[in-house]
């Protein structure tokens, strides 16, 4: 909705200086070029106009920025909640219950076993919530990773999975035309 608020924004800028730009005008026999030295009354209020709700949206930009975005209960409460929705999924349920969560708090929760899965599951959703964010940790299950170590352990995967792989034999691979025309271990010369 802003973006379209300001391309008309931007329209409406430009439509006013087009409009206060010198002109071609025919004079008797002749083109003449006659500058218009202030935009007639109604540009000038429109080029008020759409600076003033340029400097509006910019004000409402910098008030969305600073409210907070919630209290931490609130966040705990929404991550409980998410993870719980993770580890027992309802049919039907919305992808948008999980949403919250990110990928080294999936990985935390499909990595618990069975039992430590229920006994998170039957802990109160703001506990959850802050024993994931890392604020109250619960002793009887493991501790849950940070996004850093999660992005770690992303590295070693993707640097291990790119590493190239050794044939069986250890034989050197050689491109298509020199394995075409070598001869067979069976026929070679001695």
């Amino acid at each position: 909705m802003r973006l379209m608020r300001f391309f008309a924004l931007a329209m409406r800028a430009a439509l006013a200086a087009m409009a206060a730009a010198p002109r071609l005008i025919w004079d008797g026999a002749r083109w003449v070029a006659r500058a218009i030295t202030a935009p007639p009354p109604a540009v000038a209020d429109a080029q008020a106009e759409a600076m003033a709700e340029i400097e509006a949206a910019a004000q409402e930009d910098v008030a969305a920025q600073a409210k907070p975005v919630g209290a931490p209960a609130d966040v705990h409460e929404a991550w409980g909640r998410a993870a719980v929705a993770h580890l027992a999924p309802l049919p039907g349920q919305a992808s948008e219950a999980t949403a919250c969560l990110d990928d080294a708090a999936r990985r935390y929760l499909d990595r618990l076993t069975p039992e430590q899965a229920l006994r998170l599951a039957s802990m109160e959703h703001r506990h959850v919530g802050a024993h994931l964010l890392g604020d109250r940790p619960l002793a009887a299950l493991p501790r849950p990773i940070t996004v850093a170590e999660w992005q770690a352990e992303e590295k070693g995967r993707l640097a291990a999975a790119a590493k190239p792989r050794t044939r069986p034999d250890a034989e050197p691979q050689r491109g298509r035309r020199d394995a075409s025309h070598r001869p067979a271990p069976a026929f070679a010369a001695a």
